[in-house]
């Protein structure tokens, strides 16, 4: 699933190529890819001015005059801009704007969702379901969080309690914090919390950075795949050599998600 990093660089991509274009048709092709607040319909959308390109989270925000499109990619959803050719299998809504340009959405496993509300909603709706950006925790604040008996992988994986992070990059920010992945949360010493969150921040910025990790299905708003794969430390190479201590990388499953760590460097006490 494409997490905070890929999001923002599909953001930042679309926000160039969106902001003051109007739309004229939206098309959906796959009914279930859609969810509209109660008295909307697409044709609402009709000749609405896109103001911003916004995210929370693993969640873009197109911001139009009146309305919110919100999308979700969940595990493959794809958005292309303008593409050579465009994807014939798996789309599932297209937005035309009025100069021309479109926007598709192709998504193998229908999991993708487009979201229509009305422009002082959506703030309420992300409010209750997404906790704040890594960037915007206090030392507070996290220390109240971590007073669980929760694993630290699961609850770096809880968006209410930070948004954006998913299997790759927590499991990144872990192994550089030197902190196990079944760690429980109220085992950490102030210190494993202050480096955690610090990791936890400068993975996601290398993520931004090198736009994105694409293993399969992510793609940038250009079509064009992230780099960040290559700059992986730990994830996915389960029997290679730790890049600190050469000991085989190994792989657990914590809260039903798969886990990669270094048995030495990330001991559990």
């Amino acid at each position: 699933m494409p997490e905070l990093p890929e999001v923002e660089t599909i953001r930042r991509y679309l926000n160039l190529k969106l902001v003051n274009e109007c739309i004229d048709n939206l098309e959906v092709l796959n009914e279930s890819s859609l969810r509209c607040a109660k008295g909307l319909s697409v044709n609402d959308l009709k000749n609405q001015y896109i103001k911003s390109v916004s995210r929370r989270g693993k969640y873009l925000n197109i911001g139009l005059e009146d309305y919110n499109l919100v999308i979700h990619l969940k595990m493959t959803g794809q958005i292309y801009f303008n593409p050579p050719i465009p994807p014939i299998n798996h789309l599932r809504w297209v937005l035309t704007l009025k100069s021309g340009s479109k926007i598709y959405f192709r998504d193998v496993r229908k999991f993708g969702r487009l979201f229509i509300y009305p422009k002082d909603d959506v703030k309420y709706l992300l409010a209750g379901e997404i906790g704040p950006e890594p960037w915007e925790i206090n030392l507070s604040y996290w220390q109240k969080k971590l007073k669980s008996r929760r694993s630290i992988k699961t609850l770096l994986l809880d968006q209410k309690v930070i948004a954006g992070i998913g299997n790759i990059y927590a499991d990144e920010a872990l192994y550089r914090a030197f902190i196990h992945p079944k760690k429980k949360c109220l085992d950490l010493t102030l210190k494993q919390a202050l480096d955690l969150l610090k990791e936890v921040r400068t993975v996601l910025d290398c993520g931004i950075r090198y736009g994105g990790t694409s293993f399969r299905d992510y793609l940038g708003g250009d079509g064009k795949k992230g780099n960040m794969q290559d700059h992986l430390l730990i994830y996915q190479k389960t029997g290679g050599l730790c890049p600190r201590c050469g000991e085989r990388i190994a792989k657990t499953k914590v809260g039903g998600r798969s886990s990669h760590f270094c048995p030495k460097c990330q001991k559990l006490d």
